[in-house]
């Protein structure tokens, strides 16, 4: 699971995961909301191995020259830290990595797109003992690796968000706003909202045959067919900003997939050799890794006792904030249906609503993320799904006052509810959407 912090980190053990991967923000893919310290990566650490579970520290951006000093100080700390693994991408680092804490097990990034027996035989010369594999693989073709390979270790991402370029190698954020995703800076250009325009600026109402130019003085209806050359989007926050596109009827979401999920697939998965499974999502929240950890824990632990498949699971996947699921790669190239160009917006079941603090006399001290109204059923997400129970949102104080509803945004004062059933300190609530 993803630790994009040490809360989150901790978050992911308590509900099920094995191991978590984390790492520095000058050092990794992930900068944005990632305050993650050498100290909290060796606290994480020290804790995670007297539970006998795992960390694996990313080190997967691609330095310029005038970073490698601050890259060897920082593998310096690490030969200190000692963590389960070093998850690289760029040869040097590979190269320091072996000079600098040679003991440290190197795990090959998803970044670097290996795919094949002789690409991974010149990384096991250098002494990668586990390829994460690009998410364009499928499981048949991981089979295949494995099969060639059986010594191999094999990761591969099994949920979270998808790339529109090539296992994250895109330079989309660069282009547009001067931020390197390979530097791990990316703003998520693939995300945004676009207006598409005529070339003089103009917005344009895509209908099924013909555009209105609702901004030409004329105002006459032009065909699709006479934009097809001259189209340009604008995002919504970034006025006048143009970026030429080609575009008909259909939509405007170009580069947004839906996110990944194979939460159904984990029997072929296992099959085929993987060791590791991955999810994608250090910038997520505390309660999104909550949810997907236990999910795909009780995935495993059914498959483990011979179970069949529990739809329950994917109701749980589905309370997390998604854009829609589709399968990856894991079958083969996507099939027609499995992208959808929709609107870039959250498809969730549930919504997020606080973490307990405390619980003491049959009331549940809170942090209120979301709003909580009077009567509003509330879900307790247990560590354990099958734990789980629903209680009203009755006799809610903020501060010393009787209130009829909660709001987020207000950590500084403290928020209490009725429950009569004892809520353990750090687990979440939720209430359906």
């Amino acid at each position: 699971m993803p630790g994009g912090s040490l809360e989150k980190a901790r978050v992911a053990f308590r509900y099920g995961a094995d191991a978590i991967y984390i790492g520095s923000p000058m050092f990794s893919l992930r900068t944005r909301e990632n305050k993650t310290s050498e100290d909290d990566i060796a606290t994480i650490v020290k804790e995670a191995h007297e539970m006998g579970k795992m960390v694996y520290v990313t080190i997967n951006a691609f330095p310029h020259q005038s970073a490698i000093p601050a890259y060897r100080n920082h593998l310096k700390k690490l030969k200190e830290i000692k963590p389960d693994g070093i998850i690289f991408a760029d040869w040097g680092i590979c190269a320091l990595a072996k000079e600098i804490c040679p003991d440290i097990p190197l795990h090959l990034s998803v970044q670097s797109c290996t795919m094949n027996e002789p690409a991974i035989k010149q990384w096991q010369s250098l002494g990668v003992v586990r390829l994460i594999t690009a998410r364009e693989m499928s499981t048949a073709e991981v089979k295949q690796i494995h099969d060639l390979m059986p010594d191999l270790e094999i990761e591969y991402f099994v949920h979270g968000s998808v790339c529109m370029a090539y296992s994250g190698r895109c330079i989309m954020s660069a282009f547009t706003g001067g931020r390197d995703a390979n530097a791990g800076t990316c703003n998520h250009t693939c995300r945004w909202n676009y207006r598409v325009k005529d070339d003089d600026g103009h917005e344009i109402d895509m209908g099924a045959h013909v555009a209105n130019c609702v901004g030409c003085p004329s105002g006459e209806a032009r065909s699709i067919e006479s934009f097809e050359k001259n189209c340009v989007v604008e995002e919504e926050e970034r006025k006048g900003e143009h970026v030429p596109v080609e575009e008909d009827f259909h939509g405007t979401h170009i580069m947004s997939s839906r996110d990944m999920a194979m939460i159904e697939f984990l029997p072929q998965i296992i099959e085929a050799g993987v060791c590791s499974l991955k999810v994608e999502g250090r910038n997520k929240t505390a309660y999104y890794v909550a949810t997907v950890a236990r999910a795909y824990r009780k995935a495993l632990d059914n498959i483990a006792a011979g179970k069949e498949f529990d739809t329950k699971v994917w109701d749980e996947i589905h309370a997390t904030a998604n854009r829609g699921f589709f399968p990856g790669f894991a079958q083969g190239k996507p099939q027609k249906g499995d992208i959808q160009y929709e609107a870039n917006r959250s498809h969730s079941t549930h919504q997020f609503a606080g973490r307990v603090v405390s619980w003491e006399n049959g009331r549940a001290e809170i942090l209120v993320k979301n709003r909580l109204n009077e009567g509003d059923e509330i879900e307790v997400v247990m560590p354990n799904m099958d734990e789980d129970f629903l209680f009203p949102a009755t006799g809610m104080q903020f501060g010393e006052e009787d209130v009829d509803a909660l709001h987020g945004g207000n950590d500084n004062k403290v928020a209490t509810i009725k429950c009569e059933k004892e809520i353990p300190a750090g687990v979440f609530l939720r209430k359906r959407i």
